[in-house]
């Protein structure tokens, strides 16, 4: 899909572009999407803007109509630094609904078709990087090392409160390279935030934009184009866990029908391309779903169990 397709079927309302003066050649596009962060959005920003480059990089913030002082923050970073930002105001009537919530996914692929970058890097507004030559070091490597589609580094896991924390299991992050079958596969997923890649695609799937685990969906993508990097020397980002977070809210139940989406759109997506990727994520289908029917009976839920069983069945 590209990006006059994109706008067509999902743009409902005209996208404010905030006046700017970034250069038109940036070697890197930074893309923040922010909702309602308003305690982290000025630490993410300063984050990216502290980043010592020999080259042009430009920052793509999209506002996603927030209900808090975020919006006002972010203009005002972006009067203050109009060389480096592109503010794009967006409007609640562009919202993608998936499984019935509104997502950020027309934000993020806003932010995407307007970069300019040969290279990408991505960080949501309530996380930010601590390394200032983050997007140096990873850039240097990529330039002379054509076989790898992208880098990436460490993160360490910050909760805002004791309440954020609960029984939640540390994210896992692999910390070696990785093969394009084990990226494209997804055996392993670098977060999102730590990962900086060459920007190999124009187009983007319309089954990507379906779901709600983007960056999966992308880390495989990407794993069709090279290897992956992984960078030990980078100092790690900062993935915050709080309460307002998108995947920290989520229920265990939405998790589970979340993956399965994302398994079917990608069996959908690899159709006809690759027949050992279209088993394995049909592979991972079967066994979430599996997951899922054991939580309903262990909940105590036969009907809810039942119905799920035949909707699912093959």
């Amino acid at each position: 899909m590209n990006f006059l397709s994109f706008r067509k079927k999902y743009q409902k309302t005209e996208v404010e572009h905030f006046p700017h003066q970034v250069s038109s050649n940036p070697l890197v596009s930074v893309l923040v999407q922010t909702y309602n962060h308003e305690a982290y959005i000025a630490e993410c920003l300063d984050g990216i803007l502290n980043q010592k480059t020999d080259f042009d990089f430009e920052i793509l913030l999209g506002e996603d109509a927030s209900t808090d002082n975020t919006r006002e923050i972010c203009i005002d970073y972006a009067r203050k630094y109009p060389e480096k930002i592109k503010l794009f105001l967006h409007h609640p009537s562009n919202k993608i609904k998936v499984m019935g919530i509104n997502t950020g996914n027309f934000n993020a692929f806003y932010n995407y078709y307007q970069s300019r970058g040969e290279f990408i890097a991505f960080c949501e507004g309530d996380d930010f990087w601590k390394d200032p030559f983050k997007l140096q070091k990873q850039v240097d490597f990529l330039k002379v090392n054509p076989e790898f589609v992208l880098t990436y580094h460490k993160f360490e896991e910050k909760y805002e409160s004791s309440s954020d924390q609960g029984d939640r299991a540390l994210l896992e992050q692999p910390e070696k390279d990785l093969t394009k079958e084990e990226l494209s596969g997804l055996i392993y997923l670098p977060l999102l935030s730590s990962v900086c890649f060459r920007k190999c695609f124009g187009e983007l799937p319309e089954e990507m934009i379906q779901v709600i685990n983007v960056d999966s969906f992308l880390i495989s993508l990407l794993g069709n184009s090279g290897k992956a990097k992984f960078q030990p020397e980078i100092e790690a980002s900062v993935y915050r866990r709080h309460s307002g977070g998108i995947w920290t809210k989520k229920n265990r139940e939405t998790q589970l029908l979340t993956k399965i989406l994302t398994f079917q759109k990608l069996a959908c997506f690899y159709k006809d391309k690759d027949e050992s990727l279209i088993a394995r994520f049909q592979g991972k289908l079967k066994k979430t779903r599996k997951m899922l029917l054991v939580l309903y009976l262990k909940g105590m839920k036969p009907f809810k169990a039942v119905q799920f069983y035949l909707n699912q069945s093959e």
